[in-house]
């Protein structure tokens, strides 16, 4: 998130909770399906917080920076979220604040994706196969 420091719960907001337009309010709310302290009319709701972790079994209920400082003249604040309570907010980057490494976009892998690509692997177990067959053929 970037621009001035807005607070609401209904989301659409820079900052407070049910934001999905940030990456990690993204990944909380919606890739892991996690609720916040607040729903988006402001009352509290149970089971908020970081309950589902989904591929991200190392998250811990902490506060993460998002690494973009916040739009005022304090270069030290910064934007962070809450994965306790689902919480964007800016404060202080002095603090001891966890950070998450991100790719830059959407990154997925097919079922049928393969780490190593067939045709190198047939060329190169035939050549390995064929210099076998040679070398019993010399003894």
């Amino acid at each position: 998130m970037d621009g001035l420091y807005v607070y609401s719960t209904t989301g659409a907001t820079t900052g407070g909770y049910n934001i999905t337009s940030s990456e990690m309010g993204h990944l909380f709310y919606t890739e892991l399906g996690n609720l916040g302290y607040y729903n988006t009319s402001g009352g509290s709701q149970s089971g908020y917080g970081l309950m589902e972790r989904g591929d991200f079994g190392n998250l811990v209920n902490s506060s993460y920076w998002s690494g973009t400082e916040y739009a005022t003249t304090n270069s030290l604040d910064a934007w962070y979220f809450g994965m306790f309570g689902g919480n964007q907010l800016t404060a202080g980057d002095g603090g001891r604040i966890l950070g998450l490494a991100v790719s830059s976009g959407q990154v997925q892998v097919s079922a049928s994706a393969s780490a190593v690509p067939e045709p190198g692997t047939f060329w190169l177990l035939g050549s390995g196969l064929i210099g076998l067959a040679g070398l019993v053929r010399k003894r």
